[in-house]
């Protein structure tokens, strides 16, 4: 998936494939409504959308909602001069992997036209009276999609996860750094860009945290005094150890391995 190109022959450029955001919306809205698929609730999703470009135009999309585990695979979608070149099921992938680093375990979707697709793509029927229930108050399930459509499910397995830089975007969730973050079920691996003359007051975690920096410094301020972490240097940290972290005039790049994970990055970095 990492670096996908998929020629369109009436632009004569290659697809890429991004994580969505706002800017992405009023173009999003367009596609989907020319395809006649629900869009008035995409902007409480975007985080979650993976788009194709082409240029400057959005030539495929695939999203979903988050709900703990369990997530709603919704609005995939191909414009009409794209389709049969597998972009589809690029998107498919994407979106899976992304699911899957979000920490969703079970996919449901609603499908009025492509059962036939998803089920290639190994999504068993459902009745939906079997849907968990926090898939069944989302808006696609109460009031966008009809009653007639087909509900599909898969269980996302739990082997090696893939995830292309496209599914890594530098998000600014953090005041003063952007960063970006994989996890499994025990472990979690962040980036984070910080800014010059950025803090992070004192804190402690509950599990292990060991940093590296690759570009610039941090400053790790303990009871025992304060400790200038440069490139291909490591600082680790016992759950419970007090510390602040701090750049001073010189922008830090860094990497930190979590165990377990820390929910709040899971949540606010995909």
């Amino acid at each position: 998936m990492h670096n996908v190109e998929v020629p369109r022959s009436s632009l004569g450029d290659a697809i890429e494939f991004t994580v969505a955001n706002s800017q992405s919306l009023a173009k999003l809205r367009s596609l989907l409504a020319s395809n006649k698929l629900p869009f008035s609730d995409i902007d409480r999703h975007i985080d979650h959308f993976v788009i194709a470009t082409c240029g400057n135009e959005i030539v495929g999309l695939a999203g979903i909602e988050v709900h703990g585990r369990d997530g709603l695979l919704r609005s995939v979608c191909v414009d009409a001069n794209c389709r049969n070149k597998r972009l589809g099921s690029e998107l498919c992938d994407l979106v899976e992997a992304h699911a899957r680093n979000v920490g969703v375990t079970q996919l449901y979707l609603l499908t009025t036209t492509a059962a036939l697709f998803f089920a290639r793509r190994d999504y068993m029927v459902v009745a939906r009276d079997l849907v968990p229930q926090s898939i069944k108050q989302t808006e696609e399930f109460r009031s966008l999609c009809p009653a007639t459509a087909t509900c599909m499910t898969q269980r996302l397995e739990g082997g090696a996860l893939y995830l292309p830089s496209a599914l890594l975007p530098l998000r600014p969730n953090v005041p003063g750094a952007r960063m970006w973050a994989a996890g499994l079920k025990n472990t979690m691996l962040t980036y984070f860009e910080v800014e010059p003359n950025t803090r992070f007051d004192i804190h402690l975690h509950e599990g292990e945290q060991i940093t590296t920096v690759v570009d610039g410094e941090l400053f790790f301020e303990l009871d025992s005094g304060t400790v200038r972490i440069g490139p291909g240097e490591v600082m680790a940290i016992p759950p419970g150890v007090k510390h602040a972290v701090f750049t001073k005039m010189i922008a830090a790049k860094a990497f930190d391995a979590w165990s377990p994970p820390l929910p709040r990055y899971q949540t606010q970095s995909r």
